[in-house]
């Protein structure tokens, strides 16, 4: 038996190994998502399909007493391929965000809160949504640079949570393209996740993870 350790990329089908090329050539770090206390399963899961569906490599998680636990039958396998970062409370998530140069913009419904076309796309932006009854903390209120909303024309008052995020990234990823921007990976990142992916994708390891994603 031969000790040699195949490369995943070596067993890929040729258009799957392009469509993983693709998707990481077009993977977006300077714009981030941040839950906190978010806990229904269903809307854990249909937020983390669409950011990673539009493009976000992570997703920053305030956990609440019930933990971080999105509904697997909802998310399809979207779980796999972003990375998701657990802090303790709204300071250790904004003060490590805050040390890689975001700047964040928290959810309200009220105040002085700015549309969504006024985010500024340019810069690194934390994206910060509060929990389904609550909304954002005054707690993680107190650590946001402002604040966004998204405008509504009918009676409802609001949006259900994984609707108002899937709004806002749509909104914020179209923001980024007008402005030429799109994957943010450096070489070297997208070298890493090229190769995460493959393995990801492999025959062998969908096997192990009971189907591809």
């Amino acid at each position: 038996m031969s000790g040699r350790r195949h490369d995943p990329a070596e067993v890929l089908l040729a258009r799957r190994k392009l469509r993983i090329d693709e998707v990481v050539s077009q993977r977006v770090r300077g714009l981030t998502l941040v839950l906190e206390q978010v806990h229904d399963p269903h809307n854990l899961a249909a937020i983390l399909r669409s950011a990673e569906g539009l493009g976000l490599q992570d997703l920053h998680v305030v956990e609440g007493p019930k933990g971080f636990r999105p509904s697997q039958a909802v998310t399809q396998g979207a779980d796999k391929w972003i990375d998701v970062h657990r802090h303790e409370s709204a300071a250790a998530c904004a003060g490590q965000l805050r040390a890689r140069g975001f700047r964040l913009f928290g959810s309200q419904l009220e105040g002085q809160a700015r549309s969504l076309q006024e985010l500024p796309a340019a810069e690194k932006l934390a994206l910060v949504f509060g929990n389904e009854h609550a909304g954002l903390s005054e707690a993680f209120a107190g650590h946001c640079d402002g604040f966004f909303r998204i405008p509504m024309s009918g009676f409802s008052q609001s949006f259900n949570v994984s609707v108002a995020v899937g709004i806002t990234l749509a909104t914020a990823m179209q923001n980024r393209r007008t402005l030429g921007l799109g994957g943010d990976l450096s070489e070297e990142e997208q070298a890493a996740l090229r190769q995460r992916f493959y393995a990801l994708a492999a025959p062998s390891t969908r096997r192990l993870r009971g189907g591809e994603g």
